[in-house]
């Protein structure tokens, strides 16, 4: 079935129409930058970009001041840029070794620590960002299958083609969702759609959609000096929405390594950028230090893990060595892209994002990658700076991926023609009190397997602030998992089975059925207290 007229799942709700309000002036700049966020002021009308900071004169508003607007959420006065870096199998602590992200954005804007990507793996999670939906909606559950893929995802109504509406410029520069096949149509919504074409991780050979090709090269450098091109011509007063997916610190599949969609078979460490390549020689992963590095004990695991063998730290401080290198090259380009917005005037009128589609993990339970329920592949940096945005600020709020659309869309005041399943966090974002409900959040893996009774899932469940819950769809107790987080952090004592918990087990397995089909403000649910475990 094609892009253009494959059906949507079940259980989408759909706005009758398209707003037809007249476009309006724009907004403050968005910026978004994978695993970090950074917010900057709107200019007003008739002012040259570089004198915009300067012009908020005594007795009006300045620009980017935090006003109510829309559907009563606190946005800038005027629609702002976006500017999001996207970065490809970033962990959290991968952040402490980004210089400029930290002092550019962490200082100056606000950190989520608990931001998870609910579903982490590459096509999903990016299906997730530009729609606003859980894959039960978008249809997007694999990176590849009948379930999955590119081509599973409709591109006709997204932040991009909803921010167009609104008067918005935008682009899409770098890593598409996992694959883009040459000669296929452009995604609607885009400006400026420059993306990579397949194979979209080949760091030193790539090309972009419209026929630009490099060879022995390097991709970030090519994507900041793109990603930056943009923002120098579009200065001005018409907003811009503009996404740098870099392609770092995903493994390098080289031109002649087959892959399957999936990714990661016959890659290699990431490549390296000539000016990093002797940067950090001792480091050690984060990982080492966790207590589920080379888990002893893996029998309480779920099945496709329980028999694995222990990773080699040697193989897994090459891989890390070589990740954190490939990111050093983003975080330039992080600077870069600051210093532009900053000479053209926009900064103060933009938003940053910084975040990463998925985290990964480097032998914690003796597993590498992605594409699991467990912690370090669900976390994901993620920071915003920008109007409004408390400095060097950092919360404890459970957002999502998906709950970060929902925010952007709120901020630039857009009008989706579909309905989101995010909960919008701009109140905790713009330093309000927060006033969200949910408190428990939906998280699961897709599959390809077409012969069972839920085909296009593999394992579902759910997460609160104390508890990790999740199942085989076809199963309940011998192939799931349950940990308290408050007693466990590294995930060690998997309480499925036991006795203790069951009360626990079963709240959770109710909600996780709630919001198993869950659309909309469904998703967001406030369930109240868990059961104490007995004893």
């Amino acid at each position: 079935m094609t892009r253009s007229t494959r059906p949507r799942l079940q259980g989408l709700l759909v706005v009758p129409h398209r707003s037809t309000r007249p476009l309006r002036r724009p907004l403050a700049a968005l910026v978004v930058v994978a695993g970090l966020a950074l917010v900057a002021p709107v200019a007003s009308p008739g002012t040259s970009p570089v004198a915009r900071s300067a012009t908020a004169g005594a007795g009006s508003p300045a620009p980017g001041t935090a006003t109510t607007a829309g559907r009563g959420t606190a946005v800038a006065e005027e629609p702002p840029n976006v500017v999001m870096v996207l970065t490809d199998d970033m962990r959290k602590d991968d952040m402490r070794h980004m210089p400029h992200v930290r002092e550019l954005l962490v200082d100056r804007g606000m950190t989520f620590r608990q931001a998870q990507s609910p579903h982490p793996l590459c096509c999903p999670a990016r299906a997730e960002i530009l729609s606003g939906q859980y894959a039960q909606n978008n249809g997007v559950h694999h990176n590849s299958g009948p379930y999955g893929g590119w081509q599973a995802f409709d591109p006709s109504s997204t932040i991009a083609t909803w921010a167009q509406d609104e008067g918005y410029r935008t682009a899409l520069h770098g890593k598409h969702l996992n694959h883009f096949e040459r000669g296929s149509a452009a995604d609607p919504g885009w400006t400026n759609f420059d993306i990579l074409i397949e194979p979209a991780t080949d760091y030193a050979n790539f090309d972009f959609f419209g026929g630009t090709s490099y060879r022995n090269d390097y991709v970030t450098t090519r994507l900041d000096q793109r990603t930056v091109s943009d923002l120098e011509r579009w200065a001005g007063p018409t907003p811009y929405l503009v996404m740098a997916n870099h392609v770092a610190p995903h493994i390098w599949m080289p031109r002649s390594a087959r892959g399957d969609g999936d990714g990661d078979r016959g890659g290699r460490p990431p490549k390296v950028a000539p000016e990093h390549k002797r940067a950090l020689a001792r480091l050690k992963p984060a990982a080492f230090k966790a207590p589920s590095f080379n888990e002893a004990d893996m029998s309480d695991k779920e099945k496709g893990v329980r028999s694995r063998a222990k990773v080699s730290r040697r193989e897994m401080s090459t891989l890390n060595l070589a990740r954190i290198r490939s990111l050093l090259s983003v975080d330039d380009a992080v600077k870069h892209l600051v210093d532009t917005l900053r000479e053209t005037g926009e900064l103060d009128n933009t938003y940053i994002v910084f975040t990463s589609d998925n985290g990964y993990a480097l032998g914690e339970h003796r597993f590498t990658g992605k594409d699991r329920l467990s912690d370090e592949i669900l976390d994901v940096p993620l920071v915003v700076r920008g109007p409004g945005v408390p400095a060097g600020k950092k919360s404890d709020r459970l957002v999502s991926l998906v709950d970060l659309t929902a925010t952007l869309t709120s901020l630039m005041d857009l009008s989706p023609d579909i309905t989101l399943d995010g909960e919008d966090f701009s109140d905790t974002l713009l330093g309000g009190k927060a006033t969200h409900r949910r408190d428990t959040m939906l998280i699961q893996t897709g599959g390809k397997a077409t012969g069972v009774r839920d085909p296009g899932w593999t394992y579902r469940g759910v997460l609160t602030e104390r508890y990790a819950y999740g199942r085989r769809v076809n199963d309940r107790l011998s192939d799931g998992f349950l940990y308290d987080r408050a007693q466990d952090p590294y995930e060690l004592r998997n309480l499925i089975r036991s006795k203790r918990y069951a009360p626990v087990r079963r709240e959770l397995e109710r909600r996780l059925r709630a919001l198993g089909d869950c659309a909309g403000n469904e998703c967001n649910r406030h369930f109240g207290r868990t059961p104490k475990p007995r004893g």
